[in-house]
């Protein structure tokens, strides 16, 4: 054991054992935030506060569900999202030691770093019997490299996994019909049929057209840095490429045939007016709105990130607007590999921080969230009233629960729009239901209006995912970048996040092709100073511990 964990191990137990001897009350600068935080009311509520590291809707004070599961567990949690830069908000928040009662972070190992964060793995243990058996399996995979259980992902596999689609090349469901539904499996193929209704329809709706979206805001800007790895065969990884057969990784991000090909087809996109001239410059905000505007024509992103997009277009009665997926490669020889192997997204997710002064009424809490009882509540709502159970015992909507639910006001008013930042499933309930309403077979052909009919008959399929190859279920260690890294490789993280949100853009939208070779040229030389192989090695080493004992 080296020095630096061992220090971390006595450092975690003797937080353990103060809050344990305080009944669970931190002092000082931690609890600046949470003054009132665990502690009861005139009425017997207790309160909690929970900050959500993902920009969204203000949070109403009393939803209906909220409101259904403050009776059932006598607390209250008072929500709070991002406003703003997220890595300037990590920043003050740490600086500050200045924490809410709970965090949902994809940054929590900096928390972790900063000793803001409680081990979970003895309060899940004695108090959270729901958490244990969703999370069971994964156990040892939760565990940070000081042997503590700091995170818990939102959701985690369950009965039979979720097929869904997330990363993806998206494409207006009008401009397929147009094209008259043409096979389009490679880039250069999907890139023809958006400049050919571009040059077809240059407005619409009396705006001008935007063939082509990148969003590159803060660390979004992974959908231009990473959407290369698709072209070429990989899976969701981030910046390398992993052979499962024999574990042996490659760092793309300066290779000639992968990113060079990549940007230069932007950057030859660009100057022919096919990308948004404001895609450098616009905020997540704006991108949204963009695309609720029915006027952009494709872009590569993953889904999570722009729905409300497409609730909105759906909204606005727009549904030939909304963008439906396609896995592209560089050429067809390349075998496409962009569904997900169900897993869990490791090293983020839900924390109790030590501002928490009640860790144990905040873990039962989880624990009911993540109950069949709580997950159907917040997933599916009130039986009878937001969903219905038929005779065979198949959950579902009518046709006026689903329209309710497509104003998102709505789904603002019952659950918040922020139940899904609690730890649950992802699959089948041992019913055969699945926990999460829009995965449900049911509520997906349902969702598919006559255009998505005609679109899925012409290509043969019955629905979207039907389009895709299956994940591959050699890649164990999947996800790549769920791997917890050293100091070391997270600062030649951070650099090459630098780096890559200065040349990228400039390669875009270089004026020349001698322009484009300069900044190229610019951006490898930078990247080649930063010590990738040490990089490499020591992801290559934990992609290899994974494959051999997952």
């Amino acid at each position: 054991m080296n020095k630096k964990r061992a220090l971390t191990i006595l450092v975690s137990a003797a937080l353990i054992l103060s809050l344990t001897i305080s009944g669970c009350s931190s002092g000082g600068n931690n609890s600046k935030n949470s003054a009132n935080a665990g502690n009861k009311d005139s009425g017997g509520t207790k309160t909690f506060t929970y900050f959500i590291f993902d920009p969204g809707d203000n949070v109403p004070e009393h939803t209906k569900i909220g409101d259904i599961i403050q009776e059932k567990t006598g607390v209250k949690i008072k929500y709070e999202r991002l406003v703003g830069e997220k890595e300037q908000k990590v920043g003050v928040m740490i600086a500050g030691e200045d924490y809410p009662d709970l965090l949902n972070t994809d940054q929590t190992v900096k928390f972790e770093d900063a000793k803001a964060l409680i081990p979970l793995e003895d309060l899940i243990e004695q108090h959270a019997p729901n958490i244990k058996r969703i999370y069971g399996p994964y156990w040892e995979r939760l565990k940070a490299a000081d042997g503590h259980i700091y995170a818990l992902p939102q959701v985690a596999p369950t009965g039979t996994p979720s097929k869904g689609i997330s990363a993806a090349f998206w494409i207006q469901k009008e401009v397929l019909k147009d094209a008259g539904y043409p096979k389009i499996t490679t880039f250069d193929q999907y890139v023809d049929v958006l400049k050919n209704y571009y040059k077809k329809y240059p407005q619409i709706d009396g705006a001008d057209t935007i063939p082509f979206e990148i969003l590159t805001y803060d660390n979004r800007n992974f959908t231009l840095t990473t959407a290369m790895q698709f072209l070429a065969g990989g899976p969701n990884d981030s910046r390398a490429l992993v052979d499962p057969n024999s574990n042996t990784l490659k760092f793309y991000q300066t290779d000639e045939n992968i990113t060079k090909r990549y940007y230069a087809k932007l950057n030859e996109m660009y100057n022919e007016g096919m990308v948004d001239k404001e895609a450098f410059v616009m905020n997540y905000e704006q991108y949204l709105a963009k695309l609720s505007s029915g006027r952009v024509l494709g872009f590569f992103d993953q889904k999570w990130q722009f729905q409300t997009a497409m609730d909105s277009l759906k909204q606005q009665g727009k549904s030939n607007r909304i963008h439906v997926p396609l896995q592209l490669t560089f050429d067809e020889s390349i075998q496409p590999d962009y569904l997900d192997v169900p897993s869990l997204n490791y090293n983020q997710g839900f924390s109790i921080t030590v501002s928490c002064k009640d860790p144990v009424a905040a873990i039962k809490y989880a624990d009911f969230m993540a109950s069949d009882e709580g997950q159907i509540l917040r997933n599916w709502g009130v039986k009878g009233e937001d969903f219905t159970v038929s005779d065979q015992g198949r959950f579902y909507r009518t046709q006026e629960q689903r329209d309710f639910f497509a104003d998102p006001k709505n789904g603002l008013k019952t659950f918040g729009n922020i139940m899904f930042f609690w730890p649950g499933s992802s699959g089948t309930m041992p019913d055969g239901n699945n926990y999460e309403s829009y995965r449900q077979p049911e509520e997906i052909a349902a969702g598919y209006d006559e255009l998505d009919k005609e679109i899925l008959k012409a290509y043969g399929v019955k629905t979207y995912e039907d389009l895709f190859d299956g994940p591959n279920m050699a890649r164990k260690y999947f996800p790549l970048w769920s791997i917890e890294l050293s100091e070391k490789a997270k600062v030649f993280n951070q650099k090459l996040d630098d780096i890559n949100k200065k040349f990228p853009p400039l390669m875009v939208v270089s004026k020349s092709p001698e322009d484009f070779e300069k900044n190229w040229n610019a951006y490898v030389d930078t990247v080649n100073k930063l010590d990738v192989q040490s990089w490499l090695d020591e992801l290559t080493e934990k992609v290899k511990q994974r494959q051999e004992n997952w």
